[in-house]
């Protein structure tokens, strides 16, 4: 199956728990309403996972919604109850924990929508240069400019090849560290 058609089937899993969600939080059921929010999000991962399809770029929304749906049964059943005489009275403690439960589900929902991974480019791919910044999909400032040609050690263990001027330049750093210790 195409990749496309897995996840427009995957999104079927969400959208078909926010109807029951609502179904049971209209129906005064909000610990039903706490179980299709959890379970909407962990079926619709467990799709992907077992269909080895990728998650979509708004997987992070997706899990923002269902963070503030877990919060708001949970608000619902535990920090709202009712008096004797039909008003609501408010218990903070459900409150918190609402707000908790909201405070993190926003904040893994955050993580999963700033998920880039930088990926090389096809025409990185096929040339034999190393990739520069741009083929790795880095955006910023960074000067085009050459870096300084720096001596360095042969490939290999071939150290014949090796020049004493050569030598001397590359173990420079070593020699008058090894030095400076030496005369104290």
């Amino acid at each position: 199956m195409n990749n496309n058609i897995r996840v427009g089937v995957g999104f079927l899993i969400p959208a078909l728990a926010i109807i029951a969600f609502f179904a049971s939080v209209l129906s005064e059921n909000y610990l039903l309403g706490i179980f299709f929010a959890i379970a909407g999000v962990l079926v619709w991962f467990l799709y992907a996972a077992i269909m080895q399809s990728d998650l979509p770029d708004v997987a992070g929304n997706v899990i923002i919604l269902f963070g503030f749906l877990l919060s708001a049964a949970v608000f619902l059943n535990y920090g709202l109850d009712q008096n004797m005489f039909g008003g609501l009275v408010f218990i903070p403690e459900g409150a918190i924990f609402s707000i908790l439960l909201l405070f993190f589900s926003f904040l893994l929902g955050v993580l999963f929508r700033n998920n880039t991974r930088p990926t090389l480019s096809s025409t990185a791919l096929r040339s034999d240069a190393p990739p520069s910044h741009k083929d790795l999909g880095f955006v910023g400032d960074r000067n085009d400019e050459e870096p300084e040609k720096e001596v360095s050690a042969p490939e290999g263990d071939n150290y014949e090849d090796f020049s004493a001027a050569a030598q001397a330049e590359y173990y420079s750093d070593y020699y008058d560290y090894y030095n400076e210790d030496n005369d104290e």
